[in-house]
């Protein structure tokens, strides 16, 4: 099911961002066409196209990553929600991939009357119905979200081999940022060269701002390590306890909680009883 989910939410993602870029195509020379080359309400315009560039996909590719993380860890109740979240990342990145690839965003949606009217377009729309949704189903599942009634206790139950995975995880997201990094900054100072501009204080500001993403980039990612690693390491956690509270003679159903892997393991546990109890009842008898 959590699979499944995602993807459904990459495929209204990827929708999204397809209509957007074939409607704004389509819409070049007509009467309602405009550009606006800057990043947010026409701020960093002046910016050079290489130092846009490079900032917009560092930044939009950290959202891209905290998109995913939350579409893949959110409770199935919350299926709206994601759908709501794709629809924002879509329009968002809708916008963004016009800055990359055109230097400019499209707009051509005219609203209002006279000379007072603005113009926008599908990836806009698509921001405003996703931000709804996204508000609609916070209000209506507020206890899900903030009280969610199937998580267990602590989320370290094997701290040595978990740590040890969201360790793995985090070097190499680490790693491989600063070999972006390391590429990134090449090329920019490279760019910045040709140009005949200044390259010290853009490079200052922009190694400055890539570590700083790169590890907010990394903290994310050994807190999902920890997230992923419980979803294995909790099933096993709590087979053992089950097992032992049998053994106790405690009777009780093993049920395990959503989104955990080895699912198998609730049969194996009533198979389990199943054989405890049957031998319980031949030596009474």
């Amino acid at each position: 099911m959590v699979s499944r989910q995602l993807g459904k939410g990459l495929i209204i993602f990827i929708a999204c961002l397809l209509i957007d870029q074939l409607t704004k195509s389509m819409s070049i020379g007509n009467a309602s066409f405009s550009e606006n080359p800057g990043f947010i309400f026409g701020l960093a315009q002046d910016l050079p196209a290489s130092l846009r560039i490079i900032g917009l996909s560092s930044i939009f590719g950290f959202l891209f990553f905290l998109y995913l993380l939350l579409i893949y860890f959110l409770p199935l109740q919350l299926e709206k929600l994601k759908w709501g979240l794709s629809l924002l990342s879509g329009g968002i990145f809708g916008n963004v991939a016009d800055r990359v690839y055109r230097g400019t965003s499209i707009d051509f949606i005219p609203m209002g009357w006279g000379e007072n009217f603005i113009t926008f377009n599908l990836a806009d729309f698509f921001q405003w119905i996703g931000a709804g949704l996204i508000l609609y189903n916070v209000i209506r599942h507020e206890r899900i979200i903030w009280y969610p009634e199937n998580q267990r206790g602590r989320y370290l139950v094997n701290p040595r081999e978990q740590v040890r995975f969201a360790l793995k995880m985090t070097i190499t997201a680490f790693c491989s940022s600063l070999l972006l990094g390391l590429f990134s900054s090449t090329f920019l100072r490279n760019t910045l060269a040709g140009l005949k501009v200044t390259s010290g204080p853009a490079l200052t500001i922009f190694l400055l701002a890539y570590i700083s993403l790169t590890l907010l980039f990394s903290i994310f990612v050994f807190g999902a390590g920890i997230i992923l690693s419980h979803k294995t390491a909790g099933p096993f956690f709590a087979f053992e306890q089950y097992v032992e509270d049998l053994l106790a003679g405690k009777d009780r159903p093993f049920v395990l909680r959503e989104g955990d892997n080895y699912r198998h393991l609730e049969n194996v546990a009533f198979q389990v009883r199943a054989a405890i109890k049957g031998k319980e009842k031949e030596e009474s008898s």
